[in-house]
């Protein structure tokens, strides 16, 4: 079974509280993506910033594992390359910490399009969504190699690594609304996910795929 990397080491330039400790409905958004990948992946690791770790610590006691990045500041391209270095497994599904919406069988499609890739990542109409992406060891190689050079942009590896894209059309089945993909960047945004959650539509989904 492979591993989930739930990365919390990003800054929040555009947000008043880090994002580690944003709540929808009274519930933190790392706790509703922890009931979600807990019941997919055996291994959870939660890769956050050295000043973030002793405030991600709390979820140890959910069975995760929490660890500072190896390449502190570097972005997400750090966390993912700490990440892929510090799990027990060849293939990683690699998670925003910042994305409520997510969906189980959306993550279970991706892990069952991996065979014969290193990557599999959405495409949507305005680009890739490298932070909802599944990834092999395989590039740890090619992203630490970009990293040294001072390229902190994830996808610029890509060419380097057997990449299947997932198009936004062929995940319409599981959610026509492209929910899944929603982050939280600005005050407007977690309004926008409250909103969401109060009309039932979150949950909703949820019930769903049970």
């Amino acid at each position: 079974m492979p591993t989930c990397l739930l990365l919390a080491g990003g800054k929040s330039s555009r947000m008043v509280a880090d994002k580690i400790s944003l709540e929808i409905s009274g519930k933190r958004l790392i706790e509703i993506q922890l009931d979600i990948i807990s019941e997919i992946f055996d291994e959870v690791l939660i890769v956050g910033s050295k000043k973030s770790v002793p405030l991600l610590k709390v979820y140890e006691k959910r069975g995760v594992r929490v660890m500072p990045e190896s390449f502190d500041g570097m972005g997400p391209l750090g966390g993912i390359i700490s990440g892929l270095l510090s799990s027990s497994t060849i293939e990683n599904f690699v998670l925003a910490c910042d994305m409520p919406f997510i969906r189980r069988d959306v993550i279970k499609y991706f892990l069952e399009n991996l065979e014969g890739y290193d990557v599999v990542v959405p495409q949507t109409h305005t680009g890739l969504e490298p932070l909802h992406a599944v990834y092999t060891k395989a590039c740890i190689a090619p992203a630490t190699e970009q990293l040294k050079s001072g390229n902190l942009r994830v996808d610029e590896f890509y060419p380097k690594v057997k990449v299947r894209y997932i198009a936004l059309e062929e995940l319409a089945p599981f959610d026509p609304s492209g929910k899944f993909l929603l982050n939280i960047n600005t005050p407007e945004d977690l309004q926008e996910a409250g909103g969401i959650v109060g009309n039932g539509k979150h949950f909703r989904r949820r019930e769903e795929e049970n």
